[in-house]
This record gives C-alpha cells, sequence and structure tokens, in this order.
C-alpha cells in the first residue's frame, strides 16, 4: 500500500514539474490527448451504432 501511494505521488510529481518547467509542450500534449480521446469517442460511437 505505501509503496502504491508512493507511486502515484511520484507520478504526480512528475507531472507538475512537466507542467511548470514546460508549459507550451505540456498545453500541445493535452490538447492531442484530447483529440485522441474525441476520436476514440467517435469510433466507439460508430461501432456501437453499427451492431
Amino acid at each position: 500500500m505505501f509503496l502504491r501511494r508512493c507511486a502515484f505521488i511520484a507520478c504526480w510529481l512528475v507531472l507538475v514539474l512537466f507542467v511548470v518547467r514546460h508549459p507550451g509542450q505540456a498545453a500541445d500534449a493535452t490538447g492531442a490527448l484530447a483529440h485522441a480521446l474525441a476520436v476514440l469517442a467517435d469510433a466507439v460511437a460508430l461501432i456501437t451504432t453499427a451492431l
């Protein structure tokens, strides 16, 4: 349990440091992730309507 909690905190710490040090790249990565999720949602909707 302790190891999982430490890994969770370390993950968020790395993410926050990346956003603080590279805000432009973080914004681009967030936009790309949002676009990928939108494409995935469209694909799931297309598959479910075809069934």
